[in-house]
């Protein structure tokens, strides 16, 4: 009787196993039928083109530190005229920024200065919630 069952067993997973496998029909890839169809071709970045998936990634180019990102804005802050000192504070995904104007400024100067700083930073540092304030 065990037999019996054994090759009962046997039987059926050669079946399911040829089955499962896929005995050729004789059907076509429908994708190679398509005249339009064109394979893709990924970089050789040994990710298959998801290099950018991982923003964390050491080895993406657009890796950084808030050390990195807040050099960057001192070097925007630094191409406006009438700024005497700055101070930036990341924090997650905002950035405080604090502007000292120069004492010479007038108050509509000072409020320009900090409207182009917020436009310049909002556009060089698309990632960050920034905010501008101005300080005495």
């Amino acid at each position: 009787m065990f037999r019996d069952l054994l090759r009962f067993t046997v039987a059926i997973l050669l079946i399911t196993s040829l089955v499962g496998c896929g005995i050729n029909s004789g059907n076509k890839n429908p994708l190679s039928e398509n005249p339009n169809y064109k394979a893709q071709h990924y970089k050789q970045d040994g990710y298959l083109g998801l290099t950018s998936v991982n923003p964390n990634d050491p080895l993406n180019p657009t890796y950084h530190h808030y050390e990195d990102d807040s050099n960057l804005m001192k070097a925007v802050l630094s191409q406006l005229q009438g700024i005497e000192k700055t101070n930036i504070t990341i924090n997650g995904p905002n950035a405080k920024v604090k502007i000292k104007p120069r004492p010479s400024l007038t108050p509509a100067q000072v409020e320009e200065l900090r409207s182009q700083a917020q436009m310049a930073l909002n556009t060089n540092m698309p990632r960050y919630n920034v905010t501008v304030k101005m300080v005495p």
